[in-house]
């Protein structure tokens, strides 16, 4: 018996150290029935930032290795934006509307970059009547562009113009960045014309293959070739 003694008295601080780091951890978790807050963020032991879900006003700013971009901005949309450990944004989930327009979204940054995958929907109020779209994007963006800057230079170039200037100015923007930096290629849903289906781009965001079902349940299989020509099965 006094041989086992010290095995027992190992065995009991073996147990008595389990017991006491237990609780301690135990003692680290709370339990609350409701939390209220403008922001919840979600951090590491060096207070790197991981998940951000927020109000408008108070939600997280895009970020490439911590550093912010355009700092003295607002994104001003309430949901759930997500870092990665280099301190790179990598998409999130957002949501918001009014009486006359609701949308919302799940989106996938690319590396060091924007969206390239996401799941939307948006409907909005026009002449009395209801607009829709809702599904599945794929995007193909330059690894050397980014959009930001593109549109900081676009803001200082235009911004002596008056409004009417300023949007014909924008829409030649767009134009370019959807047919040269941030290229659709392909759409899974269904369009505000009420055509669902599969819809695929070349890398100029030219639609190219169509295939879907229109409103009025007629099936459409349509082939673009690269100069713009329609062939209907």
């Amino acid at each position: 018996m006094k041989k086992q003694l010290p095995i027992i008295n190992f065995a009991f601080l073996i147990v008595l150290t389990c017991f006491f780091f237990y609780d301690r951890q135990v003692k680290n978790v709370e339990t609350f029935k409701e939390i209220q807050a403008e922001r919840l963020s979600i951090i590491d032991a060096e207070e790197n930032l991981y998940i951000s879900i927020s109000n408008p006003e108070k939600q997280a700013l895009a970020t490439t290795h911590g550093i912010p971009h355009n700092p003295g901005s607002k994104r001003d949309l309430p949901g759930i934006i997500f870092f990665n450990r280099v301190g790179d944004e990598v998409g999130g989930i957002y949501y918001d509307g009014t009486d006359e327009e609701n949308f919302a979204g799940i989106t996938f940054d690319q590396q060091k970059n924007d969206q390239i995958m996401a799941i939307m929907k948006d409907e909005y109020l026009e002449g009395g009547e209801w607009k829709r779209w809702y599904g599945m994007f794929f995007r193909e963006r330059s690894d050397s562009i980014r959009v930001e800057k593109l549109y900081e230079q676009f803001l200082e170039r235009t911004k002596s113009m008056t409004k009417p200037e300023k949007d014909v100015e924008y829409l030649k923007f767009k134009k370019h960045l959807d047919s040269e930096i941030n290229v659709y290629r392909m759409f899974l849903g269904r369009e505000e014309n009420k055509n669902t289906g599969l819809f695929i781009y070349d890398s100029k965001g030219n639609e190219r293959i169509k295939i879907y079902v229109d409103e009025l349940d007629n099936t459409r299989f349509e082939i673009i070739d690269k100069n713009g020509n329609n062939t209907t099965y």
